[in-house]
């Protein structure tokens, strides 16, 4: 298992939203049609042509499609971060969209994601720090991911975490549901101090 980061603002539009909501994560380019349908010696022949991009950028842009068609792989872990969070998912398959269209301002080049948890980004650690901060449209942790930590906010339970077992197991949304009806239950209590407690709960959930 690996980790990756990825700028969610793409030709100046932010997607962070987009993604979050829809489950997926992309990259731009989308002219050069579906990359898993053309060898990988045809990309630099579409970018010329649809893009015309100098010799430096040419390769920046060639080592990211790489990047996100060959490299990732279903099962990996991916972050994408706003000005106070980081947002850790597991990645899926790569496939190419453009039911939309192909201009500019379409995300055509897609993996579904399942997004697991929300991390503060003052609570990550200065390896992770690098790679959130990192200048590359995609960057991969060079690191075990257990040398993220995530554990805390994500359950991490792959055979190919160093045998490390997850400090904490993800509840379902089942029993959070549950729970909060429980907790919505107190705040009519006749105990104020139960109620109190209910709802300090509560914000403290919707702050989470």
């Amino acid at each position: 298992m690996n980790l990756f980061h990825i700028h969610a603002t793409l030709q100046e539009i932010d997607w962070t939203a987009s993604f979050l909501e829809n489950n997926f994560i992309g990259i731009g380019w989308p002219a050069t049609g579906d990359l898993e349908q053309e060898p990988a010696e045809e990309w630099k022949a579409q970018l010329v042509q649809r893009y015309r991009i100098g010799k430096t950028e040419l390769r920046d842009v060639l080592d990211t499609l790489h990047t996100f068609v060959n490299v990732m792989q279903d099962g990996d872990y991916v972050l994408i971060n706003d000005d106070q969070w980081a947002y850790v998912g597991d990645l899926g398959d790569y496939f190419y969209d453009d039911s939309n269209g192909t201009g500019e301002e379409y995300i055509c080049h897609r993996r579904g994601v399942t997004w697991l948890g929300r991390i503060p980004l003052a609570d990550l650690n200065d390896k992770v720090l690098a790679l959130v901060s990192h200048y590359s449209i995609i960057a991969k942790f060079e690191h075990p991911i257990t040398q993220a930590q995530l554990e805390p906010w994500v359950s991490i339970t792959s055979a190919t975490t160093d045998g490390v077992n997850p400090s904490s197991v993800r509840v379902d949304e089942v029993t959070i549901q549950e729970a909060l009806n429980v907790l919505k239950k107190a705040l009519h209590s006749k105990d104020e101090d139960l109620r109190i407690r209910a709802a300090a709960a509560i914000l403290q959930y919707a702050q989470s």
